[in-house]
């Protein structure tokens, strides 16, 4: 059961990662107003970020905190901030 459970995390995961990058160049220049240069730097940085981040983890992972409490860690910020994304896309708003 552990296995499916972070194999579908990881296709999920990886599914949500190329449908950005696919589309924020379009995004930053069409609705932020952005240059095709200034948006294609920054999807650049935001990819190279991505790739680089995981060696952190790895880090944090085998000298502090162990791999399950880093992957539980990581997992709820991802959650978190793809919830608080979604949240300003779509315009939800829980006040009344």
């Amino acid at each position: 059961m552990n296995c499916v459970v972070f194999l579908g995390y990881e296709v999920f995961e990886r599914m949500a990662f190329y449908g950005i990058s696919a589309n924020l160049v379009i995004y930053l220049t069409k609705k932020l107003h952005e240059g095709t240069v200034a948006s294609s730097n920054s999807v650049t940085n935001w990819t190279g970020t991505a790739w680089i981040l995981p060696i952190l983890g790895a880090y944090i992972a085998d000298a502090h905190l162990g791999r399950f409490w880093t992957f539980i860690i990581a997992s709820g910020i991802y959650v978190a901030v793809k919830f608080k994304l979604g949240i300003i896309h779509f315009g939800v708003s829980f006040s009344k």
